[in-house]
């Protein structure tokens, strides 16, 4: 999905496992809401001289402008908030057009109001072009036209 020179955003990336495979192109914004995994990316970039990469501590993509982005990672980020339709909103409205999205979760099977079935979660987005789910996890590609 990702090519030389496109804006990419690494949606709660941790300490950066998928960020760091960025190439010297382009643009990443890695964003987490835990300043310390933040922290631990900063450090791994400074190491690796990767100078592409803007970390922001956040729990949201408010911050970013509408239609901006080419593409977004999320992994199983939606499962981890009780802001699904709100999250999902701002996933879609980041993207550009013919922007593209990965977005991931593990299917809950609790009362927990993080949880999500498959079907809600396909539920919450409006340009799916692909999707699918296991027994644990369901996953859409947006592309946004």
């Amino acid at each position: 999905f990702v090519k030389r020179g496109m804006k990419v955003v690494d949606h709660e990336c941790g300490p950066g496992f998928y960020t760091i495979l960025v190439g010297e192109e382009g643009l990443v914004y890695a964003v987490d809401s835990n300043a310390k995994a933040i922290k631990v990316l900063e450090e791994k970039l400074k190491k690796r001289g990767i100078k592409n990469v803007k970390t922001f501590v956040s729990r949201d993509l408010s911050f970013l402008p509408s239609n901006s982005i080419d593409f977004l990672l999320s992994k199983d980020v939606l499962c981890c908030t009780v802001l699904h339709k709100e999250s999902a909103e701002e996933i879609e409205r980041v993207l550009k057009p013919g922007g593209k999205a990965f977005v991931t979760i593990r299917i809950g099977r609790s009362s927990d109001p993080r949880s999500l079935s498959s079907r809600e979660f396909f539920s919450l987005f409006n340009y799916v072009e692909e999707k699918g789910s296991s027994r644990f996890h369901a996953w859409v590609i947006l592309h946004k036209r």
